[in-house]
């Protein structure tokens, strides 16, 4: 039912992009990727600032239907299914405008937390941060795919960690691709990786050896997302090789609009493997609401 409805959106966002107007020609009316791109270049002549760099957001009612405590040895229970769930994303500029002056280097910081605010019985625990610093350099291009403009090719190096030790750490490098096309107000990436391998444990408790080696059959190799304006409202796809036959990967929509002044909220529906590092081979539906601090564009 649910991947239904999720297919029936982004067939529909596709068509809604493809009837949008081409804005690639000089003189043309800005699109929205090229709106965020120049309120980054005027931001970033502050040395105090640091920029969003994913979307910042916090959802104080995020419930998850079926919560995996098996990691923690907990009885069935334990946990709350109704938590709070936030993301904080922020990068900075560490070079500026050299391989022809296309060129930028950036760091970044993405943390995502999984908050038991309700959970008064067990002292409110977070049950699950990941971590993930970056390294990525952005190449601005003015290639047209498929009668859109390829606005950025992105190339990185990414760690991602949950901060935990023992049987409860979950660990992976990637180096990864990511092409962003754009057309109007719509925009579409897409971003491939390759972990980087890690010698096997030699024995469980080994805090050495490869924490999920497995985390490629569940996280996939690649990762598409499309975003699509209408006025003050945002609509988002994220698909993670969710088309195979064993039904592994992941979907999550986002639907963000205006409440009041500046202020956006915020809907996101996550349905798959793979929403927290601890829960990489667990499926997962969860449905939050709340505050959008910082969106895609």
């Amino acid at each position: 039912m649910f991947r239904s409805a999720t297919m029936m959106f982004f067939i529909v966002a596709i068509s809604a992009t493809w009837a949008a107007p081409a804005r690639c020609e000089a003189g043309d009316p800005p699109t929205a990727v090229r709106r965020r791109l120049a309120m980054e270049q005027a931001a970033r002549d502050n040395p105090f600032l640091l920029l969003p760099h994913r979307p910042n957001y916090i959802l104080p009612l995020a419930y998850g239907v079926d919560p995996n405590e098996e990691p923690f040895g907990l009885t069935p229970g334990t946990y709350d299914r109704m938590e709070m769930k936030f993301q904080v994303s922020l990068k900075v500029l560490v070079k500026e405008g050299f391989m022809g002056g296309r060129g930028n280097l950036y760091a970044a910081y993405t943390n995502r937390s999984w908050w038991q605010t309700y959970n008064a019985e067990r002292s409110r625990p977070f049950r699950e941060t990941n971590h993930e610093p970056e390294l990525f350099l952005l190449y601005d291009t003015d290639w047209k795919i498929l009668g859109m403009r390829a606005s950025s090719v992105i190339a990185g190096i990414s760690h991602q960690s949950n901060g935990q030790g023992g049987a409860l750490s979950r660990s992976w490098n990637r180096l990864y691709l990511n092409l962003v096309l754009e057309r109007g107000n719509s925009a579409f990436s897409l971003k491939p990786w390759y972990r980087i391998p890690e010698r096997e444990k030699s024995a469980p408790d080994d805090p050495r050896g490869d924490d999920n080696p497995d985390i490629n059959k569940y996280m996939g190799s690649a990762e598409a997302g499309f975003l699509y304006r209408k006025k003050k409202h945002s609509f988002t796809l994220m698909l993670r090789n969710n088309l195979r036959s064993d039904n592994r990967g992941a979907m999550e929509l986002g639907w963000s609009y205006p409440l009041k002044g500046k202020m956006k909220g915020y809907l996101q529906i996550f349905e798959g493997y793979g929403e927290s590092l601890i829960d990489y081979d667990h499926r997962m539906t969860r449905v939050g609401v709340g505050i959008l601090l910082a969106d895609w564009l």
